[in-house]
């Protein structure tokens, strides 16, 4: 295991070590995270076909490329390499220079855990009642989640992990009692996970979405391209394919949601 994801890694960053150094006016490289569903290893998903679709609307004669790097890594990379148009999911909380495009995803994180354990949820207090429990997050986490913080401090037990798959093989194996994550990402480990013979059973399992919808957003280099992305997005959202393309990842949940999020969250 440890030798796959050192050789996934080598890979990525192998990817980005030889991109070429000449400009091409139309060409859009953004280094993106590898969080299946919303990016895959192949630059796919739902974050990769917002951006495409708001490029495309916009301005169809831009390539758009994507390169796959693991989360909060992906920050770095931009940082460190000019050679990277833009960087996407940025939350508000993350620092980096250039021009940050309007808000164009959202993640539902929150809490997935055993029905049985917790029959009537997580009460109405579910940090208080998961400081009592053996928790394993997200990579970053407690940025993209301030509230998390004080929990990390005093839970019975917290870990974070960047390869997501993990979450669901150490929930699967009893290691941690509940996980802290993205509703798509989960469920599409855990679905992965059953495929693959893991002891698991999304029926079993419940979530529930505590912490308001994370927005993200891209930051470019170029305020040019940021205000093409930007008209683009507003294009697919007036024309319904920004709600179609989120409603067609939506529909392929199987892990059920035991409560609505939080109200009164930030548009």
């Amino acid at each position: 295991m440890l030798l796959a994801v050192t050789s996934l890694l080598a890979f990525l960053f192998g990817l980005a070590s030889g991109l070429p150094r000449e400009r091409d006016a139309n060409l859009v490289r953004i280094v993106v995270p590898l969080l299946p569903p919303q990016v895959t290893i192949d630059g796919r998903g739902r974050e990769t076909e917002i951006i495409r679709a708001a490029f495309a609307a916009q301005a169809p004669q831009v390539r758009v490329e994507f390169h796959v790097m693991p989360f909060t890594r992906h920050w770095q990379a931009y940082r460190d390499d000019e050679r990277f148009t833009a960087v996407s999911t940025v939350p508000r909380d993350v620092e980096l220079a250039g021009a940050r495009s309007d808000v164009y995803v959202r993640y539902q994180n929150g809490i997935f855990f055993r029905r049985t354990e917790f029959p009537n949820g997580l009460g109405a207090s579910p940090l208080q009642q998961l400081g009592q429990l053996r928790l394993v997050s997200f990579a970053g986490s407690t940025v993209v989640l301030p509230q998390l913080r004080p929990l990390s401090e005093r839970a019975r037990f917290y870990i974070e992990r960047a390869d997501q798959r993990a979450h669901s093989v150490m929930f699967a194996d009893r290691f941690v009692d509940a996980v802290i994550a993205d509703e798509l990402i989960f469920d599409h480990y855990t679905r992965e996970g059953i495929a693959q013979g893991a002891a698991l059973d999304t029926n079993a399992i419940a979530f529930a979405p505590i912490f308001c919808p994370t927005p993200y957003q891209l930051v470019f280099r170029d305020f040019a391209r940021r205000e093409t992305f930007n008209r683009g997005l507003q294009k697919i959202k007036a024309n319904g394919v920004l709600r179609r393309i989120n409603r067609a990842y939506r529909q392929q949940r199987s892990i059920g949601r035991i409560s609505q999020p939080p109200r009164g969250c930030p548009s």
